[in-house]
């Protein structure tokens, strides 16, 4: 290069706006140093990472993109009167992190302080050329800089100009500030006019006024069509009525949706005393009945001739399935295993206890002689009803455990040999010697011949599948 005073990009400083670039994380250019090149004035090293002899450092004061060439970045820093008594022979430019991102000389320049008896503000400007000036943040901490004459001027030059433009306002709207007209209207749609205090005064009066969303209390009647609703006995809320066959009165529930029927309804009515809820449409409906004594709840659904001319005229209810009324679906009496070690209220433990016949009738209809089958440790077998697989049982009878029998043959023991005649559950336990008659011979050795099932399968005190242990239990009412 046949400059003699220049800037470059460091090798450190190219890499970390290359990869700002390619981010899209702009790189951060915080601080500028000055140095005296150790009395010399250096040449600018790509390779460097820091000057030869830094002097100073500080904040940059003014970082900004030339207007002229906007590949041009301009970086300038202030140094005051109080700080010098150094020549200042080379610069570079520093990210946040410290790492050096560009280099350059400059002609010697003395800086004089204060105390030596002249002193004077010196302006640094150091100017980078990049390819990507979208790479650099073109951010600077005001509170910790000092302002050039010329960034002042110009700064003040630019408010003053906006000011002057800002004052031919246009009027307001909803996506920009201007004039904007005042109105005492509470029910006005505009929205480039201000409410008056007069207009908020009466928006809050009629407010305070209203019922609130909670917390608050009704004086007066709540009417809707001209009816009354919410008040005893109006559209069916807190009043008592006679369900038919079928038909409920619409013009007690068009609005609430609710009805109470009474104990003395006729016909298909779903409980004693139930809150029944409609969904209607012409003269087809959907009811929901609920019990709340019981925890009980039916439905039934409706469609009448006008849409369904086959329609039977079935009005009856279909209760649902809940955890609170499951038992009412299940016999009293019947076994069920139970995975606890104490049966649940309303049941009883199949362990051949007796019961009152009297305090429990339904469970005296399916043990009538009154006492409950002991199940403890023992398996249920279908009865066999005249199958012919376990024939001659009676219901509720006890069975002996027993297996099919076991049953083989031996057609003879030859004396005096060592092999083992025996397979399976047969097997020999070795000779014995002594007068032994064999085939009229006596003086012979014969072998003992031992039957063990347990050669074969696996064998315990008794025959058994295999098995989970559960307490059998019945439902008792």
């Amino acid at each position: 290069m046949n400059q003699t005073y220049y800037t470059i990009i460091t090798k450190q400083g190219a890499a970390l706006l290359a990869n700002a670039t390619a981010l899209g994380v702009p790189l951060k250019i915080t601080q500028m140093a000055v140095g005296d090149g150790n009395g010399k004035i250096p040449k600018p090293d790509a390779n460097q990472t820091q000057l030869v002899h830094e002097v100073r450092r500080a904040a940059v004061n003014t970082l900004f993109v030339d207007k002229e060439n906007p590949n041009q970045i301009i970086a300038e820093q202030v140094i005051p009167e109080s700080d010098g008594g150094w020549f200042i022979h080379e610069i570079g430019l520093f990210d946040d992190k410290g790492n050096l991102i560009a280099v350059g000389n400059c002609p010697a320049t003395y800086k004089p302080k204060l105390a030596e008896g002249s002193g004077r503000t010196q302006v640094i400007r150091m100017v980078i050329i990049v390819d990507n000036a979208q790479s650099i943040q073109l951010k600077i901490d005001p509170a910790v800089v000092l302002a050039t004459r010329e960034y002042v001027d110009d700064l003040i030059t630019a408010k003053m100009t906006a000011h002057e433009k800002s004052t031919n306002h246009p009027n307001a709207t909803t996506k920009s500030k201007g004039f904007v007209q005042l109105n005492s209207a509470i029910d006005s749609n505009l929205e480039n006019q201000a409410a008056t205090p007069l207009a908020v005064k009466t928006a809050y009066d009629l407010a305070n006024g209203a019922v609130k969303r909670s917390g608050d209390n009704m004086i007066g009647p709540l009417s809707i069509k001209g009816q009354p609703v919410l008040t005893k006995y109006s559209y069916g809320i807190g009043s008592s009525y006679v369900l038919g066959d079928e038909s409920i009165d619409e013009t007690k529930n068009q609005y609430s949706g609710f009805l109470f029927t009474q104990e003395q309804s006729q016909g298909n009515k779903p409980f004693d005393y139930s809150h029944v809820m409609r969904s209607a449409m012409d003269d087809s409906f959907a009811d929901i009945a609920i019990d709340i004594l019981s925890k009980r709840a039916k439905f039934r659904g409706v469609i009448t001739d006008a849409q369904n001319p086959a329609y039977s005229g079935d009005y009856s209810w279909t209760e649902f399935l809940t955890t609170q009324n499951i038992s009412n679906y299940l016999p009293v009496g019947i076994p069920l295993p139970w995975p606890q070690m104490t049966p649940p209220a309303g049941w009883f433990e199949c362990n051949g206890s007796t019961f009152n016949k009297e305090d429990f009738p339904k469970l005296a209809a399916t043990y009538p002689h009154g006492f409950l089958p002991d199940l403890r440790g023992e398996f249920i077998r279908g009865w066999d009803n005249g199958r012919g697989a376990d024939p001659d049982r009676g219901m509720l009878s006890w069975q002996f455990d027993a297996i099919r029998n076991i049953y083989g043959s031996i057609d003879s023991v030859v004396s005096g040999s060592a092999n083992n005649i025996g397979n399976g559950a047969f097997y020999t336990n070795g000779f014995i010697w002594g007068a032994y008659a064999l085939s009229g011979n006596p003086g012979g050795s014969h072998q003992s011949l031992v039957f063990d099932a347990s050669r074969i399968v696996p064998v315990a005190h008794e025959n058994r599948p295999r098995n989970i242990a559960f307490m059998y239990i019945v439902k008792a009412e």
